[in-house]
């Protein structure tokens, strides 16, 4: 019963963060992205205040940025995620909610920064939330993001059907919303005490540093689909559009989303999905593009829409996936990592919203051509990054954990030193993939199935099915066999024939 009990309660949890986050990631559409309803429409600001439309945008983002270097630091100062969460963002979200509300904040230029600058740092504030909130329970992100994602499609289409003339109003609720979710998780996990994580400080060259390292990897590949996928946005394509068309094509681009999304998590044997996700979408969505010159308008829609999805999936998803993941691996204060990335990520995102538009304003399709093929070089780019980073932590020089004892000097036989490198010889003797890899190391580390599902962020059955497939070609049973194989695994991949002792399997 009480199992049962704990199971509701974090499946309730979990639901709360998707409507918490779905309705913070619709504000950032609606208030603080540039090519949204709002600020395509004179009605936002009003006739005698359009001209500050450039200056709503000013504000947003330097609120957006304030806010997460100031979540940054609180964490990097008290080794936790969330700490005074409400200090920082609940007056922002309230001046911003009863700005919006009342009608009042395009009554001057002064409200009008203040309201943009509130809601840049309340959708900051409240990102980094919802993120650190999920990173406590990864079991449940397969369930809570495409969730997300479809809350985040109907509150699109509740905007569409009675709001798209109040778009103030429409905004400043669902920043009241959003802020009085979180309110609510935080009294329902008042008692659930966090662990401090250790500081940077002390942890820096041992685990921040390497940890890092590999989300470089992720991130490059994020910022170069960022730079393609949205292709026909900084085209102008989208604000172009009605607005009854802009918002069909977020619908239909969060709701296409969430159903990749799950397709993605559930199939996927990467270690890391935003770069597994980036070099399969990437060539063709590349290819795609060079039509674009000679396209229709349903093609453009379409091609825009599918960029859209790809921005949701990877930006809003698959990256913090691929944070917490590494930020458990190694023992890391979630919003600090994940904070200092995402204020990259966000940093690069702004600097494509001024750069792309006038890059892309071609007057001729051979110089559109020109550009795409720019972008195939920004992908072949990436991918000879990842290559170099797989290599390089391939041979162990990435950070990995020293296990054992260091070989004697006088040994004349090349030795593997660490269990990352027996792992990996293994891998090259018996074919197995990235993912397997990672499986193995872990079982290696004493984890169970359990314990690699919560880490790896996968469903328990993955994990056996990769287990079985472990066992048959590495010729094992058992976990103790398993173990020893590897332990006995030379550099070049030859079991030296002497047995070794394997840990217990934990229950």
């Amino acid at each position: 019963m009480g199992l049962n009990r704990e199971s509701a309660h974090l499946n309730g949890r979990g639901a709360l963060i998707a409507v918490g986050a779905g309705l913070n990631l619709s504000t950032y559409g609606l208030g603080v992205w540039g090519e949204n309803v709002l600020l395509s429409s004179g009605a936002f600001v009003g006739p005698a205040l359009a001209t500050l439309a450039e200056t709503y945008l000013l504000f947003a983002a330097l609120g957006l940025f304030a806010a997460l270097i100031l979540r940054i630091a609180i964490a990097a100062c008290t080794g936790q995620s969330n700490r005074f969460y409400l200090v920082c963002g609940l007056g922002p979200m309230i001046v911003a909610a009863v700005l919006f509300g009342s009608g009042l904040w395009n009554a001057s230029g002064l409200l009008v920064a203040l309201a943009a600058f509130c809601t840049g740092w309340s959708f900051a504030c409240q990102s980094l939330f919802w993120m650190s909130a999920l990173s406590f329970e990864p079991g449940q992100m397969r369930t809570v993001f495409p969730l997300e994602l479809l809350v985040a499609a109907v509150v699109n289409i509740v905007f569409v059907a009675g709001f798209l003339n109040l778009q103030a109003i429409f905004l400043g609720a669902g920043i009241a919303l959003s802020a009085a979710a979180s309110v609510l998780l935080l009294h329902g996990d008042a008692q659930r005490e966090r662990p401090a994580v250790a500081a940077p400080s002390r942890a820096l060259q041992s685990r921040y540093l390497p940890g890092f390292r590999q989300l470089a990897e992720v991130l490059f590949c994020v910022v170069a689909l960022q730079t393609i996928a949205p292709t026909l946005n900084y085209m102008g394509l989208s604000g172009a559009l009605p607005p009854e068309q802009q918002q069909l094509a977020i619908i239909a681009a969060k709701m296409a989303a969430a159903v990749a999304l799950v397709a993605i998590l559930h199939w996927s044997r990467a270690p890391l999905y935003s770069v597994q996700v980036f070099k399969v979408v990437t060539p063709v969505l590349i290819l795609l593009l060079f039509a674009v010159p000679f396209a229709s308008a349903g093609y453009l829609f379409a091609l825009l829409v599918g960029g859209s999805c790809l921005h949701f999936i990877v930006t809003n998803s698959l990256f913090c996936i691929d944070a917490v993941a590494i930020a458990r691996r190694r023992g890391l204060v979630f919003e600090l990592f994940y904070g200092t990335g995402y204020f990259a990520l966000m940093a690069f995102c702004s600097v494509l919203e001024k750069v792309m538009p006038t890059l892309l304003a071609a007057s001729s399709s051979m110089e559109l051509l020109l550009v795409f093929g720019v972008f195939f070089c920004v992908y072949a780019l990436s991918m000879a990054f990842v290559a170099v980073r797989r290599r390089r932590r391939d041979s162990g020089g990435d950070g990995a954990e020293n296990t054992t004892a260091p070989a004697s000097p006088s040994s004349s036989e090349p030795t593997v030193t660490t269990d990352a490198e027996r792992v990996a010889a293994v891998q090259a003797h018996c074919g197995l993939s990235d993912r397997e890899a990672e499986i193995v190391l872990l079982m290696m580390h004493g984890r169970n199935v359990p314990a690699i599902a919560e880490e790896l962020v996968i469903s328990q059955n993955t994990v056996r099915t990769h287990v079985k497939r472990i066992y048959r070609a590495c010729g094992v049973h058992s976990r103790q066999e398993l173990i020893a194989r590897c332990e006995t695994e030379d550099s070049q991949g030859h079991s030296d024939g002497s047995p070794a002792k394997s840990p217990s399997n934990p229950s």
